[in-house]
């Protein structure tokens, strides 16, 4: 079991190193991510060794995760971002951040990056155990374990659970991930076919409304930048979230590949939607 886990940490390295090189416009990002890897997994393996009490999750992060964090923040991020997060840890204290993140409290970017980044791993490593700590609503566009929001979709191998048409959403909070039918909005549950347009570098699949990102590269399987991720918008809430489909592309670690997505972010900003979840870094 351990080398499992050891080898979804690997996984996550090695897919960044490559994002990192293919895609030089998220090289900043990617680098910032490879500097936290490291500590979340440590973090990771802390929490299956001496797992800390729900009531004492934010307690546990803000003593032995977060402080390692804004040493990598500091060292590998923007500055800007290091700034924001010194501001905000004079405002606040430490359990206070990620406790907000915990319970869906409204928190500035920084506030938000710095709790995500010491909490996931932690939350990872508890996966059920850590339910009792949240008390927040369960419904099927929210985690199952913690409440959390989605992430990002995903379209798993044919080998895997298809029980919800091979679809799952990743939990922005503890990762877990859980079936959602496709062709429904993660953020209203809108099932109209004719309001969820899907934006992609390779146009859409037989009936599906939507149409090419220009601009990223030419549509085609050897030329498009992102061939197995897409946009899925809704026109009733105005929200997205991207879409990475393993069986176009095998080796995608999704919580990865998403990061490095940002063109396709932004395209999504530009025709007016806005994304139910930004990433850890913010998009």
């Amino acid at each position: 079991m351990l080398q499992v886990l050891t080898e979804t940490w690997e996984a996550r390295r090695a897919r960044t190193e490559i994002l990192e090189q293919r895609h030089p416009f998220a090289a900043e990002l990617l680098r910032l991510f490879a500097a936290l890897l490291p500590i979340q997994e440590e973090a990771f393996l802390d929490a299956r060794t001496a797992p800390p009490a729900p009531g004492r999750i934010a307690a546990h992060v803000a003593e032995r995760v977060v402080p390692r964090i804004v040493d990598a923040t500091t060292g590998a991020g923007p500055e800007r971002l290091a700034e924001e997060i010194a501001d905000c840890l004079d405002k606040s204290s430490a359990q206070a951040i990620v406790a907000g993140w915990m319970f869906g409290d409204e928190q500035a970017p920084a506030e938000r990056y710095l709790a995500r980044a010491a909490l996931s791993p932690v939350l990872e490593a508890l996966g059920p155990d850590a339910a009792p700590a949240f008390h927040s609503r369960r419904d099927p566009r929210h985690c199952p374990r913690c409440g959390g929001p989605p992430q990002l979709s995903c379209f798993k191998l044919a080998a895997d659970d298809l029980a919800s048409g091979g679809r799952v959403l990743v939990c922005a909070r503890c990762h877990a991930e859980w079936g959602y039918p496709r062709m429904t909005c993660a953020g209203c549950g809108e099932k109209s076919g004719s309001r969820l347009p899907v934006y992609s570098e390779l146009g859409t699949a037989a009936g599906e409304r939507g149409g090419v990102v220009r601009g990223l590269g030419i549509p085609g399987k050897t030329d498009a930048l992102f061939p197995h991720i897409r946009i899925e918008a809704c026109e009733t809430c105005r929200r997205y979230m991207l879409n990475i489909d393993l069986a176009a592309d095998a080796q995608a670690v999704p919580l990865v590949d998403e990061l490095s997505a940002l063109p396709l972010d932004l395209y999504a900003r530009e025709i007016g939607f806005t994304k139910i979840t930004p990433n850890l870094m913010g998009f």
